[in-house]
């Protein structure tokens, strides 16, 4: 027959097996619960640095946009500028040269 002894230890081997097993189960868990926070952290940091990226990017780029654009638009401002600031004699010029067309046009001089 079974001695009680070998029982006992029997029992006592399931007993240590089952806490060996429920420690593992738990431990697993920590470690999956720790790696989800790292992951996160990890996310989060990358996303920020992404932003930062993209603002760094989009600033430089409305930098370079604004200095590339300002002699283009100086020439601009001074071709309007001259277009308007014309001498009397030539705004005279150009209203006899319009006149002088309009009659000649209708026929009457």
């Amino acid at each position: 027959m079974v001695s009680t002894d070998a029982v006992r230890r029997v029992k006592d081997s399931e007993a240590d097996a089952k806490k060996i097993i429920d420690d593992a189960n738990s431990k697993s868990t920590e470690i999956i619960e720790s790696a989800k926070v790292d992951a996160k952290e990890a996310y989060d940091s990358l996303i920020e640095k992404a932003k930062k990226n993209r603002a760094n990017i989009i600033k430089k780029a409305k930098e370079t946009g604004a200095k590339n654009s300002e002699p283009i638009l100086n020439e601009a401002k001074k071709e309007i500028d001259k277009s308007f600031n014309f001498s009397d004699d030539r705004a005279r010029d150009a209203i006899k040269s319009v006149v002088e067309r309009i009659v000649n046009n209708n026929g009457n001089s």
